[in-house]
């Protein structure tokens, strides 16, 4: 395929120059979107995956409606006919992109959903990873919302994708046989999903790097004691916080960075807020946004989840789109480095000259 290459069997985009604003474009991929399931619980699993641009031509990409994560109590109070949608990012339908490609799982926040950061997870796709992300049925939206509660932990769910994910790649007749290399997953998160895929990387080797998004384990939220939340993984980790974060504090992230091992990063971005890394704040923000839209149809929420669901979505914080390409551009790059497909970090360097509203672009190890 043009534009790519083979590295140790994987198909590999290829760049000609690596800089620091080299993956704020989308990659040489379409993207192609299906929705598996978890053979412990039933918990749906969004995928994301590369597909030929000749493939997804013409075609209409997917939405998703947070109407669908409502308990049923709920959406019997919404108008028939009415959704609140937005951009999946894939087109479904769509056969695999000849090749094999490394697997992410991405772990949603509390009260949150398996497509809430379609920003970056549909973009990965496009720049040659499969991205795999559960609903985590015991903190979702819907169980914050009084819908049943999952029997399994974040940890548990994500350990069960890349299980699932495995058995996709070594199926005899799946969409995905032969398409997903599993010895290289990278484990992204988004605030409780921070502390998940960081506690993921300590229990299961599978993991060869992650990310936490406004969220981590030790010194940060979630630390306890003893057990997941206690231990800190020895694969190399990055940690990206928005300074006017006032779900999960700066100076946790910070503190959490220095617990980490390295090699190691932290990213901290000049006025963003908690949401800066997902899609929410859009999200119906053509209609008030979220809340408004929850007000208007009477839909009980719980004070609790006003920050939340509002944390980074107006001013004086930066809107998130704003940020999403260093967002988009930082990830990216740290698993194409530790991937070893980019032998040099260049990807990575440079981060406060090309983005004004980084503050710090700390490298340990």
């Amino acid at each position: 395929m043009p534009g790519t290459a083979v590295v140790r069997g994987d198909t590999v985009p290829t760049v000609a120059h690596l800089g620091p604003v080299t993956f704020t474009r989308p990659g040489p991929f379409g993207v192609g979107e299906t929705t598996l399931a978890l053979p412990t619980d039933g918990a749906p699993v969004e995928v994301w995956y590369p597909a030929t641009k000749a493939s997804v031509a013409g075609k209409p990409v997917g939405t998703y409606n947070v109407a669908d994560w409502l308990p049923p109590a709920l959406q019997k109070l919404i108008p028939a006919g009415f959704a609140v949608t937005y951009p999946s990012g894939g087109v479904r339908g769509v056969p695999v992109a000849p090749g094999r490609f490394p697997l992410v799982v991405f772990s949603h926040g509390y009260a949150g959903f398996r497509d809430q950061s379609t920003f970056l997870t549909s973009w990965l796709a496009s720049w040659g990873f499969v991205v795999a992300a559960p609903d985590h049925e015991s903190r979702d939206l819907t169980e914050v919302l009084g819908g049943p509660k999952g029997t399994t932990t974040d940890v548990g769910d994500l350990e069960a994708t890349i299980s699932l994910m495995q058995s996709q790649n070594q199926g005899p007749a799946g969409p995905f046989h032969g398409h997903v290399d599993t010895r290289l997953v990278g484990a992204i998160g988004h605030s409780a999903g921070g502390a998940a895929v960081e506690a993921l990387a300590a229990a299961d080797p599978r993991v060869t790097t992650f990310v936490g998004l406004a969220g981590a384990t030790v010194g940060s939220f979630g630390q306890t004691r003893s057990g997941p939340g206690s231990k800190v993984p020895h694969q190399p980790g990055m940690l990206m916080s928005g300074l006017n974060d006032h779900v999960v504090l700066a100076s946790s992230m910070i503190n959490a960075y220095a617990k980490l091992h390295s090699p190691k990063r932290l990213i901290l971005l000049k006025g963003a807020g908690h949401l800066v890394f997902a899609d929410l704040c859009e999200v119906g923000s053509g209609q008030g946004g979220l809340l408004s839209i929850a007000a208007a149809l009477h839909l009980p929420i719980p004070a609790s989840l006003t920050p939340l669901a509002t944390d980074g979505c107006k001013p004086p914080d930066v809107s998130p789109p704003v940020e999403w390409p260093v967002i988009r551009q930082a990830v990216t790059a740290q698993l194409r480095h530790v991937f070893g497909f980019d032998p040099s970090d260049a990807g990575l360097a440079g981060l406060r000259t090309a983005y004004p509203n980084i503050v710090a672009a700390n490298r340990a190890g």
